[in-house]
């Protein structure tokens, strides 16, 4: 319940910046960020970043409706995550 809140949070416009972020693995084994920045693109979205071991990464926008985090990647695909498979971190 409590990432659920957060993802709530994130969507809120007067979240302006925080050292929290939601992340998970991806299939690369690398890790997908769910950031709390809007996207350039639009200004409704958040960034999001999925890394890959190489060091390369690609980066999206992501929305939280309908109880699922949905990504749009720049290359135009679309995922969707359950946000009770996110992990809620924080700066130390």
């Amino acid at each position: 319940m409590k990432k659920l809140i957060f993802c709530l949070l994130l969507a809120n416009p007067i979240f302006s910046y925080a050292e929290e972020w939601m992340e998970t693995l991806n299939e690369a084994g690398g890790k997908i960020l769910f950031l709390s920045f809007k996207c350039a693109e639009n200004g409704t979205g958040k960034q999001v970043l999925s890394s890959r071991p190489s060091g390369s990464t690609i980066k999206g926008c992501w929305y939280y409706y309908s109880n699922m985090v949905h990504v749009i990647w720049e290359s135009g695909n679309v995922s969707i995550f359950d946000p009770q498979t996110l992990t809620y971190r924080k700066s130390p």
